[in-house]
C-alpha cells in the first residue's frame, strides 16, 4: 500500500474514532544523501567520535562498506562512538560492538544501513549500554534478523527505523525476517520513538524487563511475539501505535503471547489493521503470570482480544471497535478455565452500550456504566442514601426486575410472596417465612438442604 493510501486510511480512521491522526512510519527506500563534509553530530559524548567517511566508507548504496567500518571500530575494547553521515551503507557483516559504544547518524530517514545477508547483522552479546541513534536499518534478506541483544543490558535505540521486506504480495516469502531479538535474559532495553515494519515478526521476546515507548508497529506479520514458555518473555509498553493495511496476509496478530511468560504491560496503545490485535497464552503452554492494558484502543478484523491462559488480567479504559469497513469483530473473548479470574473497569464497545457480561467468567470483578459484578467485599458495606424516596439497595433477577430492597427507611421488603424470609432452625432445617391474604405470618418447611 502506498504512502499516500495509508494516509487517506489513517486520517479516515482518526475522524471515525474522533482521535488525532499519529504520524506514519518511514516506509521509503533509502535515500542517498551523500555528506562527506559532516562534523561529528552535537551530543555524541565524545569529541573523538569517529566519521565512517574518514575510513573510506561512501555511503551511496552500492560500494561495500563493510571494511571501512570494521576499521573505524578497530582499536582495542575501548568503547567506540561511530559516526556514519547521511547516505546509504551497504554491509555484508557488522563488526563487534564493545561496552557503551554508541552507533550515531544524521537522522532515522538520511542514514540507512543496508543488509542484504540472511544472518544477523548487529549482534549485542554480553554487552551493557550500547546505543543506537538517529539511523536506519534496511535488511533484505528473506531469513535476516536487524539486531539480536543476547545477555546484554540497558542497550537502547533511539530514534531507528528498522525495516526488512515482508508485504502482503509477498507473503511467505520474507516472514521468517526478524526486527529485534531479545533473549537469553537480556534486561532493560529501551527502544524510544522507533519505527518497526515490514517484518515477519517485529520484536521477538523471551526476556522481561524490557521497553517500548514513543514507537510505531507497521506492516509487519506479527508485531510482537513472546515465546520461549519458560516464565520469562514480558514487555512493558506505553504510547505505541499498530497499523497495518486491509490485507489479512499483511498482518495477522500484532502482539501474540505463545506460552508461559511473565508481566506485560500496555499503557496507551493503538491497534488497528490485523485479523486479530492480541492473542494471550496457550491453552496448553500457558500464559502470562500478569497481563494488563490501561487506556487503549483495539480495533481488529476477526477478534480484537483473546485472552487465552492468563494469571490475574487487568483491562481498565479499553475501547474495542471495528477495523475501517469490516463487520463488528468479536471484541473481547476470554477462555473461563485459564482466565478464571480479572478485572475489567469501564470497558468501550464500539457495537453495543457495554460488553455483554457473559462475556466474562463468574470469577471477575467487573465495573462499568453503574454495575458491579464480581465484586468480593471484605469489611463493613455501606449503603447510603442520597435520592429522597429512593431504595438504599436492590436485589434483581437476571431480567432487571427487583426481587427485594432496602428501604430507605432501612426495613427490608420482599416483593415476591413466594419469596419471604428463610432461617435455619438449630437443627440444621431451613424455613421460609411467608404472609397469607390474611396477613398470617405462616412457616414453609424446606428442608435441610441449603435453598437456591
Amino acid at each position: 500500500m502506498s504512502d499516500e493510501q495509508n494516509l487517506t486510511r489513517r486520517r479516515l480512521l482518526a475522524a471515525s474514532f474522533g482521535a488525532a491522526a499519529l504520524p506514519l512510519a518511514a516506509c521509503k527506500s533509502p535515500v542517498d544523501q551523500r555528506n562527506t563534509g559532516s562534523a561529528p553530530p552535537s551530543g555524541t559524548g565524545s569529541a573523538m567520535a569517529r566519521n565512517v567517511r574518514d575510513f573510506g566508507a561512501v555511503g551511496d548504496g552500492a560500494a561495500d562498506d563493510t571494511s571501512a567500518i570494521r576499521r573505524a571500530c578497530a582499536g582495542g575494547s575501548a568503547p567506540v562512538v561511530l559516526y556514519l553521515p547521511a547516505g546509504t551503507y551497504h554491509v555484508t557483516e557488522w563488526p563487534e560492538m564493545h561496552d557503551y559504544s554508541v552507533i550515531i547518524g544524521d537522522g532515522s530517514d538520511v542514514t540507512t544501513i543496508v543488509y542484504d545477508q540472511n544472518g544477523t547483522l548487529i549482534v549485542l552479546n554480553r554487552k551493557n549500554r550500547v546505543s543506537l541513534k538517529k539511523l536506519g536499518i534496511w535488511v533484505t534478506g528473506p531469513k535476516a534478523t536487524a539486531v539480536s541483544v543476547s545477555d546484554s543490558f540497558r542497550c537502547s535505540f533511539d530514534s531507528v527505523v528498522l525495516r526488512g521486506n515482508h508485504l502482503s504480495e509477498n507473503y511467505p516469502r520474507f516472514s521468517e525476517q526478524r526486527g529485534v531479538v531479545l533473549d537469553q535474559n537480556s534486561g532493560g532495553t529501551a527502544l524510544v520513538n522507533c519505527d518497526i515494519n515490514n517484518f515477519g515478526l517485529g520484536i521477538v521476546t523471551s526476556c522481561i524487563q524490557n521497553y517500548v515507548t514513543s514507537s510505531k508497529f507497521s506492516s509487519n506479520y506479527i508485531g510482537i511475539l513472546g515465546t520461549g514458555n519458560d516464565n520469562n518473555a514480558g514487555l512493558a509498553l506505553a504510547n505505541v501505535e499498530f497499523v497495518s493495511d486491509t490485507n489479512p496476509k499483511t498482518t495477522s496478530q500484532h502482539i501474540r503471547v505463545d506460552g508461559a511468560a511473565n508481566d506485560w504491560w500496555l499503557t496507551n496503545v493503538w491497534f488497528e489493521g490485523a485479523e486479530i490485535a492480541l492473542s494471550i497464552g496457550d491453552r496448553d503452554r500457558g500464559g502470562p503470570a500478569q497481563f494488563g492494558m490501561v487506556n487503549c484502543k483495539v480495533a481488529a478484523r476477526a477478534l480484537c482480544l483473546e485472552l487465552i491462559h492468563c494469571r490475574q488480567p487487568y483491562l481498565a479504559n479499553v475501547q474495542f471497535d471495528r477495523d475501517m469497513d469490516h463487520p463488528f469483530p468479536v471484541e473481547l473473548k476470554v477462555d473461563p478455565d485459564h482466565c478464571p479470574e480479572g478485572t475489567a473497569v469501564n470497558l468501550i464497545s464500539g457495537a453495543t452500550a457495554e460488553i455483554d457480561p457473559r462475556t466474562f467468567p463468574a470469577g471477575w470483578n467487573v465495573t462499568g456504566r453503574g454495575t458491579v459484578s464480581g465484586a468480593v467485599f471484605i469489611g463493613p458495606v455501606v449503603a447510603r442514601g442520597t435520592i429522597p424516596n429512593q431504595d438504599l439497595l436492590q436485589a434483581q433477577g437476571a431480567d432487571g426486575t427487583v426481587l427485594s430492597a432496602v428501604l430507605p427507611s432501612g426495613a427490608w421488603l420482599s416483593d415476591r410472596a413466594d419469596a419471604g424470609v428463610i432461617l435455619k432452625d438449630p437443627a440444621g432445617h431451613y424455613w421460609r417465612l411467608s404472609v397469607s391474604n390474611e396477613g398470617r405470618v405462616e412457616t414453609t418447611a424446606l428442608g435441610q438442604q441449603r435453598p437456591f
